[in-house]
């Protein structure tokens, strides 16, 4: 009896532990569907991969097999409150009440491993119909390539609720894809004007010229093969799936035309080079599928009532779609708020025996405001205090770009040097081939009947040669003289005005800066370029030999 209810006990047992192990495949079957598994086709959320000479995209999943790629955006800097002056907006005076000039600071929010920079991901494309309806429609559809047209007709409000949902999503179901910043993880929402406006320019992938151009550089000419806008040899009147055209310089596709784009803060007027105290409705960017061509342009903006008074509802419009920036906090762990703290004290001190007189004559207001038993002269003096303070912080900030464009010149006259000097060795090294050819002809030559004609054209070929390669190698010499000279008082101009500590903290700065506009080559000469700055500071001279035989070991002239 006792071994038959033992029987019937395991039975139960075995019963009970094969409903649960199939419920916990089940389970796991559907986490890996809904989750981390991405089984879309990649041409219907990424049909454009990052080639492998650029940083690798960021894709994170989706609910029912999607996906969405991103696109680093790089801001380097050397410490936690430094920030990259950008000047955005245009210099159209019809348009300026909203999109005129202004300067704007920017900064990254991820720690790039390698390297004094840091940044910010922001959508590689425009958010998709299928990528809209696999997180808030309750089925998943099947994918295609219509649903690979913007998502339109949508309000601001439910872009910041895809925002949040896409967000909670992935902190449930794939929370190691967000990337990281310290102990805190990244989240997803609308991007900033600023945010945008950089990357759509470009951001540090062109020079200063392109970045102030009213649209990022088309190579070929034709913007027609890197934005929809209102043409029959453009959109027609009609939205596109994205990225059948080509990038902007950062690999973005459609940030001009196609859907214009939302953006996270309320719409300000411009007051010649600020925001207007008014905070007005939503902003969208980048021009649509109905903007002229002449009208498409990164400084672009216009303002939308968040509400529609004719319907009674959100506004929203069949031409206006978003895509989405993966950021983090700003004080992610009590480590970083003390590294904040620490930095923002030393702000309004200048670097440098310029900062020493103004230093104290802040901490003598300081002291005075107080001693003062009268509060109207205490507040006079706090005032003049903090204007102190903002002053000091923006010369110290025109300082260091000044340091750091230096810095770049200094790399730039020393792969001068050594190019020259590459360029001398050339024609050195044909003149010798030359003549050793020669004297070989002359040898074999020798004695044979007739030879001298030939012999005598062959040395007046060699003379008319000579004479030109000695006034290319007379040009060359000459010009290596200057660059090694320019090279030589740009250490000693600007070890006189900056220390080692200051070259040293921005030179990786420089070094991100090189990297992002694939200028890598020009690296070990800006450190070169910061050695010398030491040596002129140890040794209060300079040997220019010396300056060049160092050059040249990066890369040896012959």
């Amino acid at each position: 009896m006792f071994n038959q209810r033992s029987e019937v006990r395991n039975r139960r047992l075995i019963r009970i532990r094969a409903v649960v192990w199939g419920l916990l495949s089940l389970l796991m079957s559907v986490s890996v569907i809904s989750g981390e598994e991405i089984t879309w086709p990649e041409k219907l959320y990424n049909p454009a991969a990052a080639p492998p000479e650029q940083p690798a995209d960021l894709i994170l999943p989706m609910p029912c097999g999607g996906a969405m790629a991103f696109r680093p955006v790089e801001i380097p800097g050397s410490g936690w409150l430094d920030d990259r002056p950008v000047e955005l907006g245009q210099s159209d005076a019809d348009r300026g009440y909203k999109e005129g000039r202004r300067l704007s600071h920017l900064a990254g929010a991820f720690t790039v491993k390698e390297g004094a920079t840091r940044r910010y991901y922001l959508g590689k494309y425009e958010v998709t119909r299928d990528q809209y309806a696999a997180l808030m429609q309750p089925d998943c559809a099947k994918p295609n390539m219509r649903g690979r047209i913007p998502i339109t007709g949508i309000s601001w409000f439910d872009a910041v609720e895809f925002s949040r949902r896409y967000t909670e999503w992935l902190l449930e179901h794939a929370p190691d894809a967000l990337p990281k910043e310290d102990l805190a993880t990244g989240f997803l929402r609308l991007p900033t004007e600023e945010e945008w406006e950089f990357a759509a320019r470009g951001g540090l992938a062109v020079d200063a010229a392109d970045f102030l151009a009213p649209r990022f550089p088309t190579p070929d000419g034709d913007l027609a093969r890197y934005a929809w806008f209102e043409s029959s040899g453009s959109a027609g009147g009609e939205l596109h799936p994205v990225g059948l055209l080509k990038p902007n310089p950062l690999g973005l596709y459609d940030i001009l035309g196609n859907a214009s784009e939302l953006t996270l803060a309320p719409f300000h007027l411009d007051r010649r080079g600020r925001d207007h105290g008014q905070a007005g409705g939503f902003v969208s960017r980048g021009g649509d599928v109905f903007t002229p061509e002449n009208q498409l342009g990164s400084a672009v903006r216009q303002e939308h009532n968040y509400f529609d008074p004719g319907t009674g509802h959100a506004k929203t419009m069949d031409s206006l779609g978003f895509r989405l920036v993966v950021t983090a906090p700003v004080i992610v762990s009590p480590q970083r708020l003390d590294a904040i703290k620490q930095s923002w004290t030393g702000l309004p001190q200048l670097s440098g025996d310029a900062g020493t007189d103004a230093t104290q004559a802040l901490q003598q207001l300081k002291d005075l405001s107080i001693q003062t038993q009268d509060d109207a002269l205490r507040t006079r003096l706090e005032l003049i205090q903090r204007n102190m303070e903002q002053s000091q912080s923006a010369i110290n900030e025109a300082r260091i770009r000044t340091l750091r464009a230096l810095l770049r010149t200094g790399a730039f006259m020393g792969k001068r040097v050594v190019t020259d000097a590459q360029r001398a060795q050339v024609i050195r090294n044909l003149r010798k081939l030359a003549e050793s050819r020669f004297k070989d002809l002359s040898d074999r030559a020798h004695g044979v009947a007739g030879s001298d004609k030939l012999i005598a054209e062959a040395r007046d070929a060699l003379a008319g040669k000579q004479a030109k390669w000695d006034d290319s190698l007379k040009e060359i010499e000459t010009s290596l003289a200057n660059s090694l000279s320019y090279y030589s008082d740009m250490a000693v101009g600007v070890g006189d005005d900056y220390n080692d500590a200051e070259a040293g903290t921005q030179l990786p700065v420089v070094e991100a800066e090189l990297k992002a506009k694939n200028n890598a080559y020009l690296i070990p000469y800006a450190r070169l370029f910061v050695a010398h700055l030491r040596a002129y500071h140890v040794d209060q001279s300079v040997d220019k030999g010396r300056l060049q035989q160092d050059l040249l070991k990066l890369e040896p002239a012959g």
